[in-house]
């Protein structure tokens, strides 16, 4: 790994931030790279059929591949890279970050048998997991405080556009690999249909991780002490325990940030979890007709609501509220709320689909506004690793937790499987709400962070 040639820098003054063109050009290469993250992470989820005909795996195993190996490895790795990335080059982390996922996700096109396709898998998580805590910590030295959740928010767009293609082209998918066995690939000879269409996802992206150093590697901002700074980046070992000193010493701000977003992010990933299955089961629609109509009111609401998101918090942060991110976020969960209820229960596909875009428009700016608010409050030496450590934590449980809840509703309070529309109502009736209180009691301990922040960083 390259060292960063700003690693042990002087406290950099008044340095200026890049030029627009180029703060915009990076978030945009960045979210490309987001969206390519996603398509590949879900992919395997539209092949579930053949890849348990041809490996001859049970549900359980198959769950062990797309979940539980991935997850593992993704946030194990993610707390390692986080940490990395306030130590060492950027632009190398995510080149090989870029370059890992892609390889290991052609491996997956190359496994004969399940544990190949297993350790594939793993390898997918541990490439994955460099780009978030990298790509923010990036991001944050390119834009200043009143333009960051903006560009936060354009870089989380890819993760929408990414879901809503693998939504979009699931059935396409489908009919290919239920329509042809084998095909024949160049330079590597047949194939099964599935393992043509990672082949086809993993190849290219070894050539894309280059355009990574396309970008500037931004000079590092919001630093230390120059002792401090030198102590802490020389020592990679460090980097958890001195953030849990940094987190104990502003606790409240933490345990509501965590706790709110935390469960924001376990409706989010349950609905994504649970929304097919409960249009098929609620509206009897074809996996082509959800794919379709889900995958496009995922875009479109998901990039509406981040760009409106991060114009809005931006501007009030501009205005003087330098709690933007949690105060606007607690409201738009407040709001949520009654639309998510509605929608899922609903009987009417069409009002569930409206409502739907409308509950995402609110709550899809999730990864914006916690990436923003913990980088507003966290010296740079200790970004990369803030962001690791709640993707690892609150964000882990939230999304294994939103599914499994729901489910667990549905099958214990209400009548099972074909009530899954109320398991979904009934996480948002609960978590919404407390989601909100949490965020709102973040507020003070937020601006109360601010002022500690400005009093220790050179910038």
């Amino acid at each position: 790994m390259s060292p960063d040639p700003n690693a042990s820098a002087v406290p950099v003054g008044e340095a200026p931030y890049p030029a627009p063109v180029v703060a915009w050009y990076a978030t945009i290469t960045l979210a490309f790279l987001y969206w390519f993250s996603i398509l590949d992470r879900f992919i395997i989820s539209l092949l579930v059929d053949p890849i348990k005909r041809d490996m001859g795996i049970s549900d359980l195993q198959f769950g062990l591949l797309h979940g539980f190996a991935f997850a593992i490895t993704f946030a194990l790795f993610g707390l390692i890279a986080g940490a990395l990335a306030d130590r060492a080059s950027r632009r190398w982390i995510i080149f090989a970050s870029v370059a890992v996922w892609s390889m290991a996700t052609a491996a997956c096109g190359m496994a004969q048998q399940y544990w190949h396709l297993l350790l594939a898998r793993v390898g997918v998580g541990v490439g994955e997991a460099g780009l978030n805590p990298t790509a923010s910590s990036m991001l944050a030295d390119l834009f200043p405080r009143h333009r960051l959740t903006s560009a936060m928010a354009v870089y989380a767009i890819g993760s929408t556009v990414g879901a809503g293609t693998a939504y979009l082209v699931g059935g396409v998918i489908v009919d290919m690999v239920s329509q042809t066995d084998m095909y024949i690939f160049p330079l590597i000879g047949e194939t099964r249909s599935w393992q043509a269409v990672f082949l086809i996802l993993g190849i290219p992206g070894v050539l894309l991780s280059l355009i990574i150093f396309t970008l500037p590697e931004p000079v590092r901002r919001n630093r230390r002490t120059a002792q401090e700074t030198d102590s802490l980046s020389g020592n990679l070992f460090s980097a958890y325990p001195e953030l849990m000193k940094f987190m104990a010493s502003r606790l409240r701000y933490f345990l509501c940030h965590y706790g709110g977003f935390g469960v924001a992010s376990a409706v989010i990933a349950g609905g994504g979890a649970w929304y097919p299955a409960h249009m098929g089961r609620s509206f009897g629609w074809s996996a082509s007709q959800i794919g379709l109509s889900l995958g496009i009111t995922i875009i479109i609401a998901g990039i509406a609501g981040k760009l409106f998101c991060g114009y809005v918090v931006d501007a009030m942060y501009s205005r003087g509220f330098r709690d933007a991110q949690l105060r606007w976020y607690a409201a738009c969960l407040l709001v949520a709320t009654p639309i998510g209820v509605l929608a899922n229960t609903s009987d009417n596909p069409w009002v569930f689909l409206g409502g739907i875009g409308v509950f995402l428009i609110l709550l899809s700016p999730l990864p914006a506004c916690y990436i923003a608010a913990l980088n507003l409050v966290t010296p740079n030496e200790l970004r990369g690793t803030g962001v690791a450590f709640f993707s690892a934590t609150a964000g882990l449980i939230g999304m294994g937790g939103g599914p499994i809840l729901i489910a667990a509703i549905s099958e214990n309070i209400f009548n099972g499987p074909s009530d899954i529309g109320l398991g979904l109502a009934a996480l948002v009736a609960i978590c919404c709400p407390l989601g909100a209180v949490l965020l709102a009691l973040g507020c003070r301990p937020t601006r109360e962070a601010l002022v500690e922040f400005d009093k220790n960083a050179d910038v």
